[in-house]
């Protein structure tokens, strides 16, 4: 696994920023960002400057759309919180994302109690061609419960939602009609698809006189996520 140099990190950093803000959707309510925790529990909103400098880690994102909460009962909205920077090394090591408040939503990739949301694998094998700004819609998806149907007895970490999603939704998406969030055309230069994928290679920000990343359409990066043996971890399935 590779590692950026902080200057490399600023301006991947920086990139995230401009596509996360860049995020439209009418499911989609403030994406606030964060220099660090005490500045998000001090409300203490990221202004333009940071984010353009790559210092933003932490992005807090409202979801609006109904979520399961437990059967057939749903919430409006959800909050979750994104840590870029929780595993120390990104972005090749995966991010955190954890659902805050209460209710807490009732879905196979939440756990019960901490609101932690698995995501396996696939972080770790896209070796750092994600965006944050993908990975948000990613978890708009689990949230939807918009994905393929597992084999094996897969049972996440709640196994009762698994049921509920084969038995009552037939594996449906809880709101079919549910619009997804582009990635935003003028910062990725046309390329519209949540799941394209990033190489590498060109810098976007002023931070490097060498260009750092240049987007490039790949094959989806959010592939099915299957239960390891453990009964704890995810990894990716290939479609």
């Amino acid at each position: 696994m590779g590692r950026l140099s902080p200057a490399e990190s600023r301006s991947r950093l920086a990139f995230d920023f401009q596509v996360v803000q860049g995020l439209r959707s009418d499911h989609l309510g403030p994406i606030n960002p964060f220099v660090s925790e005490q500045t998000l529990r001090a409300g203490s909103v990221a202004t333009p400057v940071e984010g353009a400098a790559g210092l933003v880690r932490l992005y807090l994102v409202e979801y609006r759309f109904p979520v399961l909460v437990g059967e057939g009962k749903t919430t409006p909205t959800v909050k979750a919180k994104f840590d870029l920077l929780a595993g120390a090394n990104y972005p090749y090591s995966r991010p955190s994302v954890t659902c805050i408040g209460a209710p807490l939503p009732w879905s196979p990739h939440v756990q019960p109690g901490s609101g932690s949301v698995c995501l396996g694998e696939g972080w770790e094998l896209a070796q750092g061609h994600m965006l944050a700004g993908q990975l948000i819609v990613h978890v708009m998806r689990l949230l939807n419960c918009d994905e393929p149907d597992r084999e094996h007895g897969y049972g996440g970490w709640n196994p009762p939602a698994v049921r509920y999603w084969r038995t009552v939704l037939k594996t449906r998406p809880l709101n079919p009609d549910l619009r997804y969030p582009i990635l935003p055309a003028d910062i990725t230069h046309a390329v519209d698809e949540p799941s394209s994928a990033f190489r590498p290679v060109v810098d976007l920000s002023p931070v490097l006189e060498t260009p750092l990343f240049d987007p490039v359409p790949m094959e989806s990066a959010f592939l099915a996520l299957d239960r390891e043996e453990d009964g704890e971890e995810f990894r990716p399935l290939r479609l």
